[in-house]
């Protein structure tokens, strides 16, 4: 495939800027009177890396992707990375330092007070006028998924990032796995209800000595799991337009019911409450435990090139309670994954040129470069299909293929442009029974939708409520969780949980939610 632009015209020979005029906040003339660009443009940029990238680069200056945005932009970026595992706090410093990079990636919606408070406090400026002028990918894109261009707005229509966005129809990237040679073995099915739950474990603890037929940590249950079988999410969701918190709903009584029963009869691990990933780990490897909840590649992955052909695993669907219900309530991401999206900053002297290098991510051309990287080098095309290289998938360097993947392209986390293309998922999962799971994880992803409580942005001072309420009901919540699965606390008490609940303010909390939900949907 020859490097043609497709989707972006580039009318300057090997410079996106053309089109840009010497005032960057102008609309870009025609092409006839653009300037040369014969001098690149330096933006600084801050994006936090993971630990894939920096055990080959010292910073994203060094990538392959990068190397060949500069070639056909004619920017040039300085890349300021925060220590991995400090990303927080680096960021803070840097606000509070008022020394801004031009660009900042990074997921706005996290920030304190939400992205309108980022441009207020003029850590972000509004990007509306200059999306509209300089970033026709992205503008029509947004023009054809309002959802999306819902998502990156606050509630008075201003856009504040470049977003990360998800695509493909493999989003989940994780689930309950079992041992699929001991199901095999046994003449059982992958489980799909509750009770189908229930069989396959007793089966493992009977007959296959498992000492946790089920183990799992604490924090797995900050998750959708099997609380989702019941009808109810375990944090808030909506349905039909109505804010829920799912442990404060009847139904949480059910779910916390049959995590009780399996927790009497030995089939969930005793030790969730206090067990770190590496018992879980070594529980996964030698047989103590026959499921579990794993992500497909650092999980499945881990277990199944440790076992070397000894044992298989198998993904299940996420449960429901009767056969041939859906499941809702999926580990499915939000299209616009928050984090990865990059925001402009006011101390940036070229906003329309940035947004015009930011947009080529969007771009056909820059989506491929992005998540394939350079035709002949990190792929090939084989029947209109791109195939990564040996340099990606049995890297010389003894690169995993994430690692490869970090070091040539950025395709593995979410960053501006497009994420899970399903012909970079294909190839990322190299196990038959990884892309197995795969599948059967993302099966009903799009149910998801209608129960996922989107990005909503309560008040600043809203939002201080809601965190300040939510500290206590989530420690209060966590609390009773462990209680009344290890029987401490009989569920008879859970109206007693319910009315603690209400007195901790909770209804308070989703009115806050509500509201929020609220003026969401008025965006245009």
């Amino acid at each position: 495939m020859k490097w043609q632009a497709t989707v972006v015209t580039l009318t300057v020979a090997g410079s996106l800027l053309a089109g840009c005029s010497s005032n960057s906040n102008s609309e870009a003339p025609a092409s006839s009177t653009q300037p040369s660009a014969a001098v690149p443009i330096k933006l600084s940029y801050w994006t936090a890396v993971t630990a894939d990238v920096t055990r080959s680069l010292k910073n994203y200056g060094e990538s392959l992707f990068y190397q060949e945005m500069e070639k056909k932009t004619n920017v040039k970026i300085e890349f300021q990375h925060p220590a991995v595992g400090s990303e927080n706090e680096q960021f803070n410093l840097l606000v509070a330092s008022g020394n801004l990079p031009d660009i900042i990636e990074r997921d706005f919606t996290t920030y304190p007070g939400g992205p309108q408070k980022a441009i207020s406090d003029k850590v972000l400026i509004k990007l509306n006028d200059i999306i509209d002028k300089n970033a026709p990918n992205l503008k029509k894109y947004l023009a054809d998924h309002p959802d999306i261009k819902r998502e990156i707005s606050t509630d008075d229509g201003t856009i504040y990032a470049f977003p990360g966005i998800g695509i493909g129809n493999n989003a989940v990237s994780g689930g309950m796995v079992l041992r699929k040679d001991w199901l095999n073995e046994l003449k059982l099915e992958v489980p799909v209800t509750m009770d189908d739950w229930t069989n396959v474990l007793r089966q493992f603890k009977e007959k296959k000595d498992a000492k946790a037929p089920l183990t799992l940590r604490l924090t797995d249950f900050n998750r959708e799991m099997f609380n989702g079988a019941y009808g109810i999410g375990w944090d808030f969701y909506q349905e039909n337009g109505k804010v829920k918190f799912g442990p404060y709903d009847s139904k949480y009584k059910d779910y916390l019911a049959q995590l009780n029963a399996w927790y009497k009869e030995g089939l969930l691990d005793p030790d969730f409450a206090t067990q770190d990933a590496k018992s879980l780990d070594a529980k996964a490897a030698n047989g103590s435990s026959g499921a579990f909840f794993a992500f497909i590649g650092s999980g499945m992955g881990k277990y199944l090139n440790a076992a070397q052909g000894t044992y298989d695993l198998a993904g299940a669907p996420y449960p429901v309670l009767h056969k041939g219900e859906e499941p809702r309530f999926i580990n499915k991401p939000f299209d616009y994954r928050g984090g990865g999206s990059a925001g402009i900053t006011p101390s940036n002297k070229y906003p329309a040129e940035t947004a015009k290098w930011l947009d080529y991510h969007y771009s056909d051309e820059g989506h491929m470069l992005k998540s394939f990287g350079v035709e002949g080098v990190t792929y090939t095309m084989v029947n209109g299909y791109p195939k990564y290289t040996d340099l990606i998938m049995k890297n010389p360097d003894k690169l995993s293929v994430g690692e490869a993947m970090a070091k040539y392209l950025r395709v593995s986390t979410p960053s501006p442009g497009f994420v899970g293309d399903d012909r970079y998922i294909d190839q990322y999962y190299p196990l038959q029974s990884q892309k197995d799971a795969s599948a059967i994880f993302s099966r009903h992803q799009k149910n998801a939708t209608a129960v996922l409580m989107p990005r909503v942005t309560p008040t600043v001072t809203e939002a201080s409520e809601l965190s300040t309420i939510m500290s206590e009901v989530k420690t209060y919540q966590n609390e009773m969780f462990l209680k009344f699965i290890m029987g401490v606390e009989p569920l008879a008490n859970f109206d007693k949980y319910i009315s603690q609940m209400k007195s901790l303010k909770i209804e308070r909390a989703i009115a806050i939610q509500q509201n929020a939900l609220d003026q969401y949907n008025k965006r245009k």
